[in-house]
C-alpha cells in the first residue's frame, strides 16, 4: 500500500490552515461591503430628509414673506385712495391687522416720508404741531435727501425709537429703499440691527419696503419714480 508523499501532506495541511483565514477575510469583505452599502443608504436617507426639511422651511418662509408683502400693499392702497393719510387712519389700519396674532414676526409697520433739505424745517415744525414737541429727524447732519419715519405702529415701546429716524442715513436701509423705489416693488434689506433692539438679547432683523408714489404723478419708469 503506497504511503502518501510527505511533501503533499505538508502542503495539504498548510492549505487547511489557511482556510479559516480565507473564510475570515471573505467574511470581513462581505461585512465591509454591507457596511458601505448601509452607510451609503443612510447618507442618502439623511440627504433626502435634509432636502425635504429645507424645502419645507423655504416654503414656510416664502408664505410668511408673502403675508408681510400683503400688509404693505394694503397700506400702499390706503395712501393711494387718499389725498393725505392721517396718523389716526394709519393707526387704525395697523390695529385692524392684529399683528401679534396674525403676523407675530412683524415688529412694526411704518411710513417714511421723502423730505428735501429746503423742506426739512417745515416738516419738523408740522410734526411737532401734531403733539410731538421733541420730534427731530435723526441722525443730525446735512444730507441731500431725508426719509424720516413719521408713522410707526404699534406706536409704543421699542417702536418709538424709530420715530423720526432717517433711513437714508444708513447704507443697508438706503440700498433697499432705492431698489424698491426704482423697481416699483417690494425690496428686502440685508441683515441689520433694528432700531427697536436694545443692547441685551439683540437679534438681527430685516426691513421690507414698498414704495408709495405721489398721487397724480406718472411713475412708469425708474426716472419718473425718482
Amino acid at each position: 500500500m503506497p504511503l502518501p508523499d510527505s511533501s503533499l501532506t505538508s502542503k495539504f495541511q498548510s492549505t487547511l490552515r489557511l482556510v479559516p483565514w480565507l473564510v475570515l477575510l471573505a467574511g470581513l469583505a462581505v461585512t465591509f461591503m454591507v457596511y458601505r452599502s448601509n452607510q451609503t443608504d443612510t447618507r442618502r436617507a439623511l440627504e433626502t430628509e435634509f432636502a425635504h426639511r429645507v424645502n419645507q422651511l423655504s416654503g414656510s418662509i416664502e408664505v410668511r414673506l408673502r403675508g408681510y408683502e400683503q400688509v404693505l400693499r394694503g397700506a400702499a392702497g390706503l395712501f393711494a385712495a387718499s389725498v393725505s393719510v392721517e396718523r389716526h387712519e394709519f393707526r387704525d389700519y395697523v390695529a385692524a391687522l392684529n399683528l401679534e396674532k396674525h403676523y407675530p414676526g412683524i415688529q412694526g409697520v411704518g411710513y417714511a416720508r421723502l423730505v428735501r433739505p429746503h423742506d426739512l424745517a417745515t416738516h419738523v415744525a408740522a410734526i411737532r404741531k401734531e403733539g410731538f414737541p421733541d420730534y427731530a429727524v435723526r441722525p443730525d447732519g446735512e444730507r441731500e435727501t431725508y426719509t424720516p419715519v413719521i408713522y410707526i405702529e404699534p406706536f409704543s415701546g421699542r417702536n418709538l425709537r424709530a420715530f423720526g429716524y432717517d433711513m437714508f442715513s444708513e447704507p443697508v436701509r438706503r440700498a433697499a429703499l432705492e431698489r424698491a423705489r426704482d423697481e416699483g416693488n417690494t425690496a428686502i434689506s440685508g441683515k441689520l440691527k433694528l432700531l427697536q433692539e436694545i443692547d441685551r438679547d439683540v437679534q438681527a432683523g430685516f426691513i421690507m419696503y414698498l414704495p408709495v408714489y405721489r398721487n397724480g404723478l406718472p411713475h412708469a419708469t425708474p426716472a419718473e419714480r425718482r
